[in-house]
């Protein structure tokens, strides 16, 4: 399968990770980074090692804006909806978007024609709304839980979690065939797989270390494990409805996946408290 570039083109962006992490700030993110006229923007296959590093950006300034209304005295449930909002804002929502896309296209389609219809819908549905008033729930009751931690181990959290969760697209765009022949990812490329191993390295290592140092040795692996089985049930839910995968399956996944990580570190910190 051609994973969409060349050795000339793998020599050619062999050694840019700023450049990098420009075109995945560029395509994950609303920020306005435009390239100074001398630099090529890489392939966008090719970028998306450091998809990880844009994750963490996104996760820390969502972080810092919890703390920050936290620490100026607004409810818990606030300081979480905020930093929720803000983490959006900064996306243009376009995990969320997929989220609510799948949910009502698996949700509502009764074959894959009709899935694959409902994908490029713009409009949202019941499904969508539920999906997206449930997980926007989930993740702010698990913010809260979170705000019992010192303020820079919230930042590290966070960070680590929207990290791997993005690493995870990676590997779900190389491991799995496209669903249809043209859409977002079909744009995007598939990653080779060097690509992804960097990708996955960078997003575990950070997030196992964030979970391992910060909480307890196994936190941070238990996290890991369950944002990839969080993704492995997008995927596979993906290969039955609509034999593959699409841009909407890939931010879908990414929100389950962050979810699950804050799920494991929402429960290692309530733990002590329920047993006392």
């Amino acid at each position: 399968m051609n994973d969409g570039f060349n050795a000339n083109s793998e020599a050619r962006w062999q050694f840019r990770p700023f450049a990098w992490l420009m075109v995945s700030l560029r395509f994950l993110t609303r920020l306005p980074v435009p390239f100074v006229r001398t630099m090529d923007a890489p392939p966008l296959h090719h970028s998306m090692a450091m998809f990880p590093v844009a994750g963490a950006l996104v996760g820390a300034v969502s972080a810092a804006a919890l703390v920050l209304a936290s620490m100026a005295g607004l409810p818990d449930l606030f300081s979480a909806a905020f930093a929720l909002g803000i983490a959006a804002v900064l996306t243009g929502g376009l995990h969320e978007d997929g989220l609510a896309d799948v949910a009502d296209a698996f949700g509502g389609g009764q074959t894959r024609e009709q899935r694959l219809e409902i994908l490029r819908d713009s409009r949202i549905g019941a499904y969508g709304t539920l999906a997206l008033c449930l997980t926007l729930l989930a993740r702010a009751s698990l913010l809260t839980v979170l705000l019992d931690l010192p303020p820079l181990v919230v930042v590290a959290l966070m960070a680590g979690a929207a990290a791997f969760s993005r690493s995870l697209m990676v590997d779900l765009l190389w491991a799995t065939r496209p669903a249809r022949s043209d859409g977002l990812s079909v744009m995007a490329g598939r990653p080779s797989r060097n690509t992804t191993l960097l990708a996955l390295a960078i997003g575990g290592f950070g997030a196992a270390a964030a979970g391992g140092l910060l909480l307890a040795p196994a936190v941070g692996l238990l996290a890991l494990v369950a944002a990839g089985i969080a993704m492995a049930m997008v995927r596979q839910l993906a290969m039955r409805k609509i034999g593959g995968q699409t841009g909407d399956v890939c931010g879908a996944g990414q929100v389950m996946a962050e979810t699950a990580m804050l799920a494991v570190y929402a429960a290692t910190i309530s733990l002590p408290t329920a047993a006392m």
